[in-house]
């Protein structure tokens, strides 16, 4: 939670603006880890964060000038599952409503409202055996959330 304290500071007044598209979720969870920056960067523009990540995680981030505008996306290696797992930080709520009317578009199918804890619902998503999860409001970080992983 720190990290994401410590990004949304950072990025707080840089410029270029980036959107995630349902259609970007199986590209980057199949994509092979070791080109992931040719994805990230080069062809959907986001920028690479070396200095918060872990062996096994990427993290990019769409280097929003506006906060409310901010994408963070961490991506974890999982050699033994069907895909990489990808965590998102969005803060957009335009953005995620957008992003929950393209999954069925993407193959998703839509499974319901999920309750994760006491304040949290997610939208519940799946496609073969891979989930998609996403929160129903802003969590305590002042973000949506979105985990992509393999069932």
């Amino acid at each position: 939670m720190k990290y994401l304290s410590i990004i949304f500071i950072l990025f707080f007044s840089l410029g270029y603006c980036q959107k995630l598209k349902a259609v970007h979720f199986d590209d980057i969870s199949k994509y092979e880890f070791e080109e992931l920056d040719r994805l990230m960067v080069e062809q959907h523009g986001f920028l690479r964060m070396n200095d918060i990540e872990h062996e096994h995680q990427r993290v990019y981030t769409n280097n929003s000038d506006q906060l409310d505008q901010l994408i963070v996306i961490t991506v974890i290696k999982d050699p033994k599952s069907c895909s990489h797992v990808l965590s998102i930080v969005d803060r957009s709520e335009s953005s995620v409503m957008r992003l929950k009317e393209e999954l069925p578009n993407a193959g998703y199918q839509y499974q319901g409202e999920k309750k994760m804890s006491e304040e949290i619902l997610v939208s519940h998503f799946t496609k073969g055996r891979k989930a998609v999860l996403i929160t129903d409001t802003k969590t305590s970080t002042g973000a949506y959330q979105i985990l992509l992983m393999c069932k």
